[in-house]
């Protein structure tokens, strides 16, 4: 059955854009360039016990450019591109991030490439401090100055993944009616970027969908956002998975003038044998159960945000869960278009369920940058 719905989604989209009528462009194709550069310098005060010697004053660096590319035809559909090049490496050495292309008219948008699939896409804007933070991101930003201790699997990323990435897909979102939309992606292999094979069943989880809905509005003076979103895979036959991993996520944001408030809701199930149990282990992991709030003031060039996430993730039935929490007090100024400069106070725990502290960690941190976006 789910084969089916995402084969009739798939072939359905194509034959909207089909009939269409699509027609040369009045114009060429162009190319242009976008991105940003962000350079960080902090310190930190953690415990030593669990994670070892770690440098005191340290200096990161976060930047990407992007490579866009549009046209609009004749009959009004619009065709865009994006690449996206990393900076730095990422853990998985992927040194292009995102590639898709988007199709959009009176239809709605297809994309097709290496992308973010529905549910993470229309649900992340409206959840917690993803949706308030004026500073460093407190999903992603946490653990690098508080580090996750070796055998902890908790995560202070609260978006819906299970673990697909940008690998390939096929998304549609619908337009908007009355402040609502829809999405829907078709997500064949987790894995990513591999073009010259047809994928196997083995290899990777497969034949996963994501679907969600999303309103944007107001009701007097309070501009409400709000989306929830579900996503499901078959697991990679042969694999430990006991079902097939699935995941939830919700989110409402609020603004009163100002003020921005936000919080969500995040919970992955069945995601088969944990990476992070460390070297040669098996642990089946259960997934994670997370809530992110957050709230921000918008006074023009000067916004402040507080944001704070805890997480429990379940993993051996025996032992307790591993937890998490974080949170992140930010100022950032604007200092011309494009210049930003950023101020941040960083806080982590890490609770894991083993006997002793070895899977424990906590700490404070002190970060300060300036970004150029261009």
């Amino acid at each position: 059955m789910k084969k089916q719905l995402m084969t009739t989604t798939a072939l359905v989209a194509a034959g909207v854009i089909a009939s269409s009528g699509v027609a040369l462009g009045a114009s060429k194709p162009k190319l242009s360039l976008g991105g940003w550069f962000e350079g960080i310098v902090g310190i930190a005060d953690q415990d030593e016990n669990a994670v070892g010697n770690r440098v005191g004053l340290d200096v990161h660096q976060d930047s990407e450019v992007f490579f866009k590319g549009s046209v609009k035809l004749d009959n009004g559909i619009s065709i865009k591109t994006r690449v996206e090049l990393e900076g730095q490496s990422s853990n998985s050495g992927d040194q292009i991030d995102e590639a898709y292309m988007g199709i959009k008219g009176k239809f709605g948008e297809v994309r097709i490439g290496s992308e973010d699939n529905a549910a993470h896409l229309m649900t992340t804007g409206k959840m917690g401090s993803w949706a308030t933070n004026v500073g460093q991101n407190l999903n992603f930003d946490v653990g690098d100055w508080i580090e996750r201790p070796p055998g902890h699997r908790g995560s202070t990323v609260n978006r819906l993944d299970l673990g697909e990435g940008d690998s390939e897909k096929l998304t549609y979102f619908t337009p908007r009616f009355g402040g609502f939309q829809l999405g829907v992606s078709y997500m064949p292999s987790f894995n990513e970027g591999v073009n010259n094979t047809p994928e196997l069943t083995t290899s990777a989880n497969h034949t996963g969908y994501a679907i969600a809905a999303r309103y944007d509005g107001k009701w007097d003076s309070v501009g409400i956002g709000a989306a929830v979103g579900y996503a499901a895979v078959n697991p990679a036959a042969g694999s430990d998975n006991q079902s097939d991993p699935k995941g939830l996520a919700a989110g409402l944001k609020l603004t009163f003038g100002k003020i921005t408030i936000a919080g969500g809701y995040h919970r992955e199930m069945n995601l088969g044998v944990d990476n992070n149990a460390g070297s040669g282990a098996t642990v089946t992991n259960d997934g994670q159960t997370a809530l992110d709030f957050g709230i921000k003031y918008d006074g023009g060039k000067n916004k402040f945000s507080l944001g704070y996430m805890t997480a429990e993730h379940k993993a051996t039935v025996a032992a307790g869960d591993d937890e998490v929490q974080a949170a992140m007090l930010s100022y950032r100024r604007a200092l011309g278009p494009g210049v930003q400069y950023r101020l941040n106070f960083i806080y982590g725990d890490w609770e894991g369920e083993d006997i002793g502290s070895a899977d424990n960690n906590d700490g404070y941190a002190i970060t300060t940058s300036v970004r150029l976006a261009f």
